[in-house]
């Protein structure tokens, strides 16, 4: 046998199917590119069909049966599908709870029928554990979430792991920092580094609530996705008998008043800010501890902030040349 078709073959022992929900999402999309450029086939859960080989229509509100069928064939699923941001969540709760807690439900009663499959949740580090008492936050800090969109969060991750030790779903969950980069919506309502990045670029003033000392723990979209690549992989008797939560962030805090420092530092100029009264919900500092990641998964963030604002403001200045060539 050559070396060629050997090394052909070992690509398609590898080769994967997975379900992404959230996959039209920032990380879902950044996800499922990834996931492609690794070389397996990506179903997409979508709530509408669109034009797509590998589309499937389920949305979160899917029957249990919908689930079950959206799951025939695949190797692993990534649940990143939820309808809220913190906003949205606290002025539309029986919303929220319906569409993303009862619909993570009905997967993970899917879930249940197929054993073995292997599911990772994107839940939030940012929100879940509220104020915290001690940084960085571990694992193991109690969960007390200030708003609606942390406590569905935490509502979802209670039913996984139940699902877990009751049934024997093999539910994982990572809890993600605050992500940026390529591709976040910069007219959003979450993801404050993309979008000072977007508005100083665009010779707009950043809006800051409160003076600007909060502190978050800011991870770039390459690494996100590497973390939930890893998530995946990883043997089910890696985590032994402990629940396989995982933070995922950098390690590293950074103020908002240093992310619109270093934007200037590399713009080489200065950037105009508006400074707004604080909100209750942000709470002082949040950065998480993530050893627990790089024991289990051997992940660890490998963008630096400057590493991954230069990249995000390259990427944002060639869309911009991009729209001025279209007009």
């Amino acid at each position: 046998m050559s070396s060629g078709s050997h090394s052909a073959i070992l690509i398609e022992l590898k080769k994967k199917t997975y379900l992404v929900t959230g996959a039209s999402g920032f990380i879902g999309r950044a996800l499922v590119d990834r996931l492609r450029l690794e070389g397996h086939d990506v179903r997409r859960a979508v709530r509408r069909m669109v034009p797509g080989a590998f589309n499937v229509q389920c949305p979160l509100g899917a029957s249990v049966d919908a689930w079950h069928d959206a799951l025939e064939g695949v190797d692993g699923v990534f649940h990143l599908a939820w309808s809220t941001v913190p906003k949205t969540a606290d002025r539309l709760p029986l919303d929220d709870v319906t569409t993303n807690v009862v619909g993570t439900l009905g997967l993970l009663e899917a879930l249940r029928r197929r054993p073995g499959l292997p599911m990772v949740f994107a839940s939030s580090g940012g929100t879940v554990y509220g104020a915290p008492e001690t940084t960085p936050v571990s694992e193991a800090h109690p969960l007390r979430p200030l708003g609606l969109y942390g406590a569905s969060k935490v509502s979802a991750e209670v039913y996984a792991m139940l699902y877990r030790r009751q049934f024997g779903v093999d539910a994982r969950i990572l809890r993600i920092s605050n992500p940026y980069g390529p591709g976040q919506n910069v007219e959003g309502q979450l993801g404050a580094a993309s979008i000072f990045a977007w508005r100083a670029l665009t010779g707009h003033e950043i809006r800051i609530w409160g003076d600007g000392s909060i502190v978050r723990d800011y991870l770039y979209i390459d690494d996100v996705v590497s973390a939930f690549s890893a998530a995946i992989k990883v043997d089910p008797d890696a985590f032994g008998s402990s629940e396989p939560i995982l933070n995922i962030g950098s390690g590293h805090g950074t103020s908002l008043k240093q992310i619109v420092e270093t934007i200037s530092d590399i713009l080489g100029r200065p950037i105009r800010v508006e400074y707004e009264s604080s909100r209750y919900f942000d709470v002082p500092v949040n950065v998480l501890e993530v050893s627990r990641a790089e024991q289990l998964l051997g992940w660890t963030a490998t963008t630096g902030l400057r590493d991954g604002m230069s990249k995000m403001l390259d990427h944002f200045s060639k869309q911009l040349v991009s729209q001025v060539q279209l007009t």
